[in-house]
């Protein structure tokens, strides 16, 4: 690359050439001289004008070209005659072969007469804004192999950047059923239609179960807190208040008792105070004259008694956990693991799987009982987690099976993916020593009845979205179409089937959306 200025040039005006006529810059500065060519002037003629030229830098100015110099001898006839005399020459001209000869011959070429880059020699000159770029010149094959990349980019760029859409009809469908009699095994890698082998998974299902039982014990439990009166003494001199819920003890059984009400005890006097015993029960009928223990420090010089034995606590039995109650938990979290797994469980949680009913097995996970041996309750709660796990054969090797089963070959469109279902006839089931299962199945899958995916493309293709979904509608009576186009802002679905995806749908196999949320509200804005 190179940024160095180009010379400064003039062109003379010359009535044979109009475009000649530009004016140049003040001779003392001059340091090219533009010569005029014309179209037909021959080599001589040339050789003469640029003798005359009053610089030893000429810049041959042949807009259109010329007939002579477009040949190889005429440009080695100039170049010599130019070498010969001591100068230097230069060729501004549009024309691309009297560019191309120039330049076999390392002579500068340029489209413009002012922007002759003189270090250039036979090498193209390509501008990027303030620095030169100079690159060799490309040949007839070279230009060739370039248009051919130049090509391919543009191919690849529509390929990737241009737009795409996948269109989805809801054709009317036509239910296809037919039993087969297959051989799951977890040891099978690969489908294997002539011995009806299939390769099979294990999936397994989760959920937490609440057990509950009744509790059989008992246990004594306070009911009814007891309440005293205290007595309160103030042998200081000055006046103490003594806030409601300040806590003293009995002793020497340490019952807690909270001060139901604020009271101030004035200086050298005394006043009462009711309290309550902080546990319900038979424990806070403390003796008379027990109470006497504050655990506040900041109370300790007040002297406190209760005149009078603390009544009103009570007791009841109530009803409480058992040990028997916890064994009657774990017994029933047995009966769930020793009992029948729901085919229904497998079938909900995995659509779409051909689930080997007779090969599940359920295993339960105890969890901590709600409460422990001798706590009050009166029901026991416990959640166990129950896995149930079988053999079941994938949706893909359903399809590829009800392909080869109920397809029509001849059909132009397939069988809609995601509706193939399979479910045990109860007929030939073998239970095999290596683990795997032979059963009969019963399969459906629905066939789309309407226009084949070429149809749809060609009903569809260079259309705006809207007019696409009218098209269908009025052409096939498809009324339910999701169309996505990417990018979102394209206006109009491309017109080339490579770029174009069409798939078939049936509603009664979509999954079920999601319920709103009655509960969730937007939050208000500011």
């Amino acid at each position: 690359p190179s940024s160095a200025p180009d010379p400064p040039t003039r062109e003379p005006a010359s009535p044979a050439d109009p475009a000649a006529g530009e004016a140049a810059p003040r001779p003392e500065r001059a340091l090219a001289s533009v010569v005029p060519i014309g179209r037909h002037e021959p080599i001589d003629g040339i050789c003469g004008r640029i003798d005359a030229a009053p610089s030893l830098a000429v810049v041959l100015h042949v807009p259109s070209g010329n007939r002579a110099m477009s040949e190889e001898l005429g440009m080695r006839r100039v170049a010599r005659h130019v070498e010969s005399s001591g100068r230097r020459f230069a060729i501004a001209t549009r024309s691309g072969i009297l560019a191309r000869r120039a330049r076999a011959q390392g002579v500068p070429v340029s489209s413009n007469p002012r922007h002759v880059h003189w270090g250039s020699g036979g090498r193209v000159v390509v501008r990027l804004g303030f620095a030169t770029l100079l690159v060799p010149p490309f040949g007839r094959y070279a230009q060739y192999v370039a248009l051919t990349l130049f090509i391919l980019a543009v191919a690849a760029v529509l390929y990737t950047a241009g737009p795409s859409a996948t269109v989805k009809v809801y054709p009317p469908t036509q239910t296809l059923e037919g039993v087969v009699v297959v051989r799951a095994s977890a040891r099978v890698d690969e489908i294997d239609l002539e011995r009806r082998m299939v390769p099979a998974t294990t999936i397994s299902v989760e959920r937490a179960i609440l057990l509950a039982v009744p509790t059989s014990g008992e246990v004594i439990q306070g009911v009814t807190p007891a309440t005293a009166t205290l007595r309160l003494e103030n042998p200081t001199e000055s006046t103490v208040t003594v806030p409601a819920g300040a806590v003293i003890f009995s002793v020497p059984d340490f019952v807690a008792f909270e001060v139901d009400i604020s009271v101030t005890v004035p200086a050298g006097g005394n006043a009462f105070a009711p309290v309550t015993a902080r546990s319900p029960g038979t424990a806070g009928n403390v003796p008379a004259d027990a109470i006497t223990q504050w655990r506040s420090a900041d109370l300790a010089d007040l002297t406190v008694t209760n005149p009078e034995p603390a009544i009103g606590g009570a007791d009841e039995p109530r009803r409480a956990v058992a040990i028997a109650d916890v064994r009657a938990l774990e017994a029933l979290a047995a009966e769930i693991g020793e009992g029948s797994p729901p085919a229904s469980l497998l079938a909900n949680a995995r659509p779409g799987f051909g689930i080997i009913a007779r090969s599940a097995t359920i295993t339960v996970a105890l969890g901590e009982p709600s409460a422990e041996p001798g706590m009050a309750a009166d029901v026991l709660f416990m959640e166990v987690t129950s896995t149930v796990e079988a053999l079941a054969i994938t949706p893909e090797v359903l399809e590829t099976l009800a392909r080869s089963l109920l397809a029509d070959p001849e059909e132009s469109v397939d069988l809609i993916p995601g509706t193939v279902l399979a479910v045990e006839t109860g007929d030939r089931q073998i239970d095999h020593p290596d683990g795997s299962f032979t059963s009969a199945l019963r399969l459906t899958a629905e066939l789309p009845r309407g226009p084949s995916p070429a149809e749809i493309e060609s009903a569809v293709g260079g259309r705006s979205p809207e007019a696409a979904e009218a098209e269908l509608g009025t052409r096939y009576g498809i009324d339910d179409v999701e169309i996505d186009l990417t990018p979102g802002w394209a206006p109009r679905l491309p017109r080339f089937g490579f770029r174009l995806d069409v798939e078939y749908g049936s509603r009664a196999f979509e999954p079920e959306a999601p319920e709103p949320d009655d509960e969730a509200s937007t939050p208000d804005g500011p």
